[in-house]
């Protein structure tokens, strides 16, 4: 008989799932029952306890208040993006009024110096001509192929390098570059690559998001083709 009525016992057991279950099934529980709902106790992680009501409010603030700062992040990444957009934009229309490669690389000096303040940055052109500076070239030899090991395929790169990456990376040599973002320059004629440096080793990492950059390397791949040496 006892073992009868243990069956009985077990069989009758509600677990926590049946009561959320039943609970959503029927949101109107509670209506009627406020004196119920002053009565539920919680256990709360401080120690004690608190009511039921007391306890949602906690949730419902805690949700609000993460709610509240996931827009604002949104919202301080859309004014970064916005102000990114009217940086590229005046930095486009100068590379469309530059006549020459010179004036290509004076506006991005311009650019990158007055409205991104970038600690370093350069361009470099795969070519075998001899370029006059400010103008780099580098010729499609094995440092050429080094480089394009480090792009590995990708359009754009962004993080950490070791000390001969960034040899390899930036003319002249920046040896007090901790991140750097690189995207190539791909044209029918003219390639080269675009690299930006930070003395910040978490300014540009692997997971930075590199679509003004690739746009402006598209850009840049425009204008050089369509644009003289020198004029």
């Amino acid at each position: 008989m006892t073992d009868r009525n243990d069956s009985m016992t077990q069989s009758q057991q509600v677990s926590a799932d049946d009561v959320i279950r039943y609970l959503t099934e029927h949101p109107d529980f509670f209506s009627g029952r406020d004196d119920l709902l002053l009565e539920l106790r919680i256990p709360h992680e401080a120690g004690g306890a608190t009511s039921l009501i007391e306890r949602q409010l906690t949730v419902h603030r805690q949700r609000n208040q993460d709610l509240g700062e996931r827009l604002y992040a949104l919202l301080e990444n859309a004014r970064r993006n916005d102000l990114i957009f009217m940086r590229m934009r005046r930095l486009v229309l100068a590379l469309i009024e530059a006549n020459c490669w010179v004036n290509v690389h004076v506006a991005l000096d311009d650019a990158m110096r007055t409205d991104f303040k970038v600690d370093g940055w350069c361009m470099v052109h795969f070519t075998e001509r001899q370029l006059d500076a400010p103008l780099i070239a580098v010729p499609q030899s094995d440092r050429y192929r080094r480089i394009m090991e480090l792009f590995g395929g990708k359009r754009a790169i962004c993080g950490n390098f070791e000390p001969d990456e960034v040899k390899l990376l930036t003319y002249p040599y920046m040896p007090w570059a901790q991140s750097i973002a690189a995207a190539r320059i791909t044209g029918q004629d003219n390639n080269g690559m675009l690299v930006l440096a930070s003395k910040d080793p978490e300014y540009y990492r692997s997971s930075t998001e590199t679509l003004f950059l690739d746009y402006l390397a598209e850009v840049l791949a425009l204008r050089l083709q369509q644009t003289p040496v020198l004029r």
